[in-house]
């Protein structure tokens, strides 16, 4: 056999590149769908869940591009000698191959569990809120339209742009839309979601710890895009329950100050009428005076 003159067999490195496409397909789609991002003030469980995995795909992915590289190196690097093939090398090739196959199925595997881990509904608190049916998440509706956030409490509250959520305590957020499609985005609690018109899309969360978490909105819906902001305020449960006690009573201040100013325009209606009778009656009572005079 005719020694090769040639470098040496690239086939290692080829199964490299390979391998490292493999790995960067994992990292972009073994993510979360509402939670892509290195987030290092996560806050919520599924967040923190979403982010380990992240960083695992991340160093594994580094590390592999700097061992395709040098495999690239050494394998590019001139020889002036005669290489002749070697007897064992299809089997170490084999080797490595299988040992290469394991270890992506093995990145597989964590990917798999990690995303799971991150979609999966928070435990819900076992001592309920107000509100909240035990046992089951806090449910609250948010309502996307040009250009702010509407949030229905289950009690019968509701505020704008400013999300009021208890710390420790399971949320079910209902995403709908009165007019186009706009994007919720809290990074360090959900991630990004759509509130679509037709449609409720639902999303969990728990922040653990009390905190104000601020974003706008991921969608672009429109001129007034730019001020639609997002701000969700994470209080302890007694907290909670008191602003939305505050909210229900500026409901019903706001509520009885539209009944009071309905009530004074028809009194002034009604004042007005009599006057204009009065006045017609005396008029008519000239009218008549002065025809019996003539």
């Amino acid at each position: 056999m005719i020694p090769a003159l040639l470098p040496r067999s690239r086939k290692p490195v080829s199964l490299f590149i390979s391998l490292a496409g493999v790995f960067t397909a994992f990292a972009l789609n073994a993510s979360p769908a509402m939670a892509l991002s290195l987030n290092p003030d996560a806050a919520s469980p599924g967040i923190k869940d979403s982010n380990t995995l992240h960083w695992i795909l991340f160093v594994v992915i580094v590390a592999v591009i700097v061992v395709v590289n040098l495999a690239i190196l050494r394998a590019a690097r001139p020889r002036t000698r005669a290489v002749s093939p070697r007897p064992g090398r299809k089997v170490s090739q084999v080797r490595l191959a299988i040992g290469l196959g394991v270890f992506a199925l093995a990145l597989f595997v964590v990917a798999t569990i990690f995303s799971d881990k991150s979609r999966e509904i928070p435990a819900v608190n076992s001592v309920p809120v107000a509100g909240q049916v035990k046992g089951e998440p806090l449910e609250i509706t948010a309502t996307g339209q040009q250009w702010l956030w509407r949030f229905n409490y289950p009690d019968g509250a509701f505020s704008y742009r400013r999300l009021i959520v208890p710390a420790g305590v399971t949320v079910q957020l209902d995403l709908v839309s009165t007019d186009v499609i706009h994007g919720w985005n809290v990074p360090e609690l959900t991630g990004k979601a759509q509130a679509v018109p037709g449609e409720t899309n639902t999303i969990y969360f728990r922040a653990d710890d009390p905190g104000t978490y601020t974003n706008r909105s991921s969608v672009f819906s429109g001129q007034g895009y730019d001020t639609m902001e997002i701000e969700v305020q994470v209080v302890p449960p007694a907290e909670y329950e008191a602003a939305i006690i505050e909210l229900k009573r500026d409901i019903q201040r706001a509520q009885d100050k539209v009944e009071l100013e309905f009530k004074l325009s028809q009194k002034q209606a009604e004042v007005g009428e009599v006057a204009g009778k009065k006045m017609k009656a005396e008029i008519n009572k000239v009218d008549i005076e002065s025809a019996d005079s003539e």
